[in-house]
Formats: C-alpha cells, sequence, structure tokens
C-alpha cells in the first residue's frame, strides 16, 4: 500500500509521493495548484490556469472557497456560477486527483489548523464522492514539524490567500497541537495587491508607464510577482522592466521598498505570536519559529521575526505538511483504533534537533541562492521571465547575444527561466540544443553547473548560482 499527502493551502495545495516523499505534479507540470477558480461557459476553470486569468476577469473570479468552505448558497453573479464553496473544492480536488491518483492507494490529508468539524466533513464527503480513498487528517503543523525542540516553545507559522496562521505545538510524550490563532485580511492576496500597487506607483512616478491601465499589463505584473520576489529575497534591488505599446519602460526595486510594503502583515504576525506566548505563560520561554516556504520567502519576512526576543528561526522546505504526512505515517496508522478514518491531533514526538534523523534539508539549492546564465564572463540572471538565448539578427534581439561561432545558432535558439522553482530551457532552434553534450526533445530542467552548448563547434553557457550577500 502506498500512502499520497495531500496539503490543503489556499495559497497552493500540494502531493507527496509515498515511495520518495517528493512532491508531485499537481496542476499541468506545477507542484502547487492555488485555490483560484473562474465560471466559464465550457466549465469551470481551477489552479494555475483561473489564477493566470485573475485580473482580466475580477468580477468573476473566485478565491474564497477552501477559506470558507461550506454548503451555504454562493452569491456570484453569472449563469455558470456554482451554487456554493463546495462545490469549488470539489471541482478543484477533481481536478488534482485526476492527476495524482496513480502515485498510491490511500490518502492522508493535511488541513490548517482552523478548519474545524464542518471543513473537515465537507472534504470528506467530497473525497467520497470522488473515490479518494482518505485514511486520515493531521494538522499542517503537527505534520510539518521535522524534529524536537526540548524546553523551546515551537510555533508554525503560515500564510494563506487570505490569512496569516501561527499554531502552538506541545512537546510533552507526544508533539500535539495546543493552539491556532489566524489574522483575517493580511494574506497573500493583500501583500500582492500592496506589493502590484507599489510597482505600479514606481513605473508612474519614473516612466509615466501605468501597468494598470491596460488589464493584460496588470496580470502580467501580478504574474511576475513570484518572480520579483525570489530575487528580492537574494538580491537587495533588481531591474524590472515591462512592455507598453511598443515601448519598454524600466524601473529598480528595491527589497526595503517591498519590505515596507508588508510591514502590517508582519506586524500582526508578531502580535499573534506574543499572544500565543502570554496565553501559554510562555512570555520568557526560548521560541523556535518554524517558517512554510511561503512565508520563509517573502522578503524582509525574516529580519522581523529575528528581532523577537528568545526567538530561533527555521525554515522549512516547500510541501512540509504533504512529505512530512508521508514519513511519519506508519506511526500514525498504529494509533488508529480501527479501519476508519481518524484526526491525528497528536504524533510520537520526532527526534530532537541535533539527533541523527533531524529536519531534511532542501533538496533543491535554487531555495537558497539565485540562479544566472554565464556566457563569455557575464551573468545573467533567470528569473519567470523567459531569458532568451541567439546569435541577435537586428531583426529579431534576444537577450543574450551569442558573438563567436555562429554556424547553426539560430536567432532565437532558447530560452530559460525559472518555472515553479525550476529552471527550464526550451528549444527553439533548428539545430538543436545540447545540455552537458546531449540533445534535448523540447524543454528540460537544468541543474546547477550544467553546459550549454550552440551550434557546431558552438559557444557553450553555464548554469550558475549567485551566494546571497546578506547571509
Amino acid at each position: 500500500m502506498s500512502i499520497i499527502g495531500i496539503e490543503l493551502c489556499d495559497a497552493g495545495i500540494m502531493a507527496a509521493d509515498g515511495t520518495k516523499a517528493e512532491l508531485l505534479q499537481i496542476d499541468g507540470l506545477a507542484d502547487e495548484s492555488p485555490g483560484f477558480a473562474l465560471p466559464a461557459k465550457d466549465g469551470l476553470l481551477v489552479g494555475k490556469a483561473a489564477e493566470s486569468k485573475a485580473h482580466l476577469f475580477p468580477r468573476q473570479i473566485i478565491h474564497h472557497f477552501w477559506d470558507q468552505l461550506s454548503t451555504e448558497p454562493l452569491e456570484q453573479p453569472g449563469a455558470h456560477a456554482p451554487k456554493s464553496t463546495a462545490e469549488i473544492a470539489y471541482h478543484h480536488l477533481e481536478h488534482i486527483w485526476r492527476q495524482i491518483k496513480r502515485h498510491g492507494d490511500e490518502v492522508l490529508i493535511v488541513v490548517p489548523g482552523f478548519y474545524g468539524r464542518q471543513q473537515l466533513g465537507l472534504i470528506l464527503g467530497i473525497a467520497n464522492e470522488l473515490s479518494i480513498p482518505v485514511r486520515g487528517f493531521v494538522p499542517l503543523a503537527m505534520a510539518a514539524s521535522p524534529c524536537a525542540h526540548p524546553g523551546k516553545m515551537i510555533l508554525h507559522l503560515d500564510i494563506h490567500l487570505h490569512r496569516l496562521e501561527v499554531t502552538y505545538l506541545k512537546q510533552n510524550r507526544q508533539l500535539a497541537l495546543a493552539d491556532s490563532v489566524t489574522g483575517t485580511e493580511k494574506g497573500l492576496l493583500y501583500l500582492h495587491r500592496q506589493w502590484a500597487e507599489a510597482i505600479g506607483q514606481d513605473f508612474v512616478a519614473s516612466t509615466r508607464f501605468d501597468p494598470f491601465h491596460q488589464a493584460n499589463s496588470e496580470q502580467e505584473l501580478y504574474n511576475r510577482l513570484p518572480g520579483i520576489l525570489y530575487n528580492l529575497r537574494h538580491s537587495r534591488s533588481i531591474a524590472f522592466d515591462m512592455t507598453g505599446g511598443s515601448r519598454t519602460y524600466a524601473i529598480t526595486l528595491t527589497r526595503k521598498r517591498i519590505a515596507d510594503k508588508a510591514g502590517a502583515a508582519y506586524a500582526e504576525i508578531c502580535r499573534i505570536i506574543e499572544e500565543l506566548r502570554s496565553q501559554h505563560e510562555q512570555s520568557a520561554s526560548p521560541i523556535l519559529l518554524q517558517l512554510t516556504h511561503r512565508l520563509a520567502r517573502l522578503p524582509g519576512c525574516r529580519r522581523v521575526l529575528a528581532d523577537i526576543e528568545n526567538a530561533e528561526i527555521l525554515e522549512l522546505e516547500k510541501g512540509a505538511g504533504a512529505r512530512g504526512a508521508v514519513d511519519i505515517w506508519p506511526e500514525l496508522s498504529g494509533q488508529s483504533a480501527n479501519s476508519g478514518i481518524s484526526f491525528f491531533s497528536s504524533r510520537p514526538l520526532p527526534p530532537a534537533h541535533g539527533a541523527t534523523n533531524q529536519a531534511r534539508i532542501p533538496a533543491n539549492p535554487l531555495a537558497l541562492y539565485p540562479p544566472y546564465l554565464l556566457y563569455r564572463s557575464l551573468a545573467y540572471p533567470i528569473t519567470d521571465r523567459p531569458l532568451t538565448v541567439g546569435c541577435g539578427l537586428d531583426s529579431e534581439p534576444n537577450d543574450v547575444t551569442i558573438t563567436g561561432d555562429i554556424a547553426g545558432v539560430s536567432s532565437r535558439h532558447f530560452t530559460v527561466a525559472l518555472v515553479d522553482g525550476k529552471i527550464r530551457l526550451s528549444d527553439m532552434s533548428d539545430q538543436g540544443t545540447f545540455v552537458d553534450e546531449e540533445r534535448i526533445d523540447g524543454s528540460i530542467a537544468l541543474k546547477l553547473g550544467q553546459t550549454i552548448r550552440v551550434g557546431n563547434p558552438g559557444e557553450k553557457l553555464r548554469v550558475i548560482a549567485c551566494v546571497d550577500p546578506d547571509k
């Protein structure tokens, strides 16, 4: 029997394979599926497809169905609108299950700490309708916690589309969910709006170009926010450009500018932390703050949390809840008294920090270091926006111009970009692109250190990383 761990978070649902505890492709090629839905004549768009159109159809987009999961009638204009948030969740889970069900025959669902009996019952009912073989539910914070920290108050910090969440995990003979507090209206949607508006203001002030003047440029700005955040986490400032009409406009974005716009959300997290410490009489105790990848990647967040007295910070790997559920299932399954479906509010205490089985180190170095494409002593940053490489004919300009032996090099030979945390190369040439001297077929995920050759004998480029100067 093979278990699949499904981590429910509206900012990005993830699933882990029970054999290797690796994240699965859950929404097309992506390993995250955000909680967005868009009613249409030919059906309901969900996940990445809906998110990519959120600012093209702002009145029709729905993004609160996991946060406010219920069977209450949904007030939404349009003839094709679903009847309730539960109905939308059904379609989203169906979309996900269709892609991952071949990876296992049992499922452990990881849920936010603010879910109650009603939400769990609805999820179970949806799963039954979809023939998803659910074996149990486990709180996200408990599944994601990699190791024990004796003498410390463990707080798990997360951010969803609409809310912040801080969960207190108590350590005795078991690791148990003790308390969970949420702060509403300061989730990722709030932060994305703050950041997009700030970037738009900077464009208007510097260039008079307004990204919000057209729906397409507004959507592009939101689509590129993950890449902006990724690069600002590793650099104090970045150059950012957008095209409007026949012109390209550029500004400089700073980490401080983005971090300052998130100040209200970070202050809310600190307030909740102090509230939990006071309620549980732990104000003077050392605390361990476990940050999900969703929160850890936000510029300036770690710096604010580092100022909390007696606090140690641990950044969890991406999908720690889904991966952790797979890891702990053997010990949880032994706690179940029957073959029914259980809600596991505690688990055996994991090994202490520093023991042999300590926290899993993120396997992807891109989570720590920004990637670059090195060509002839110049390093070009790899971001969410495709970097085009070619011989650079005047009629088809590109970003990296091959200037040496261009025999067999197309004017637009290949592109490279960050896609869902991976470096993806897409070949556009007739003559072929070679990675470590093997010709690729269409598209490939690259690793640090790999060499790319174009032409024959050709020119070579290399994928490298840059160490964060602030670490």
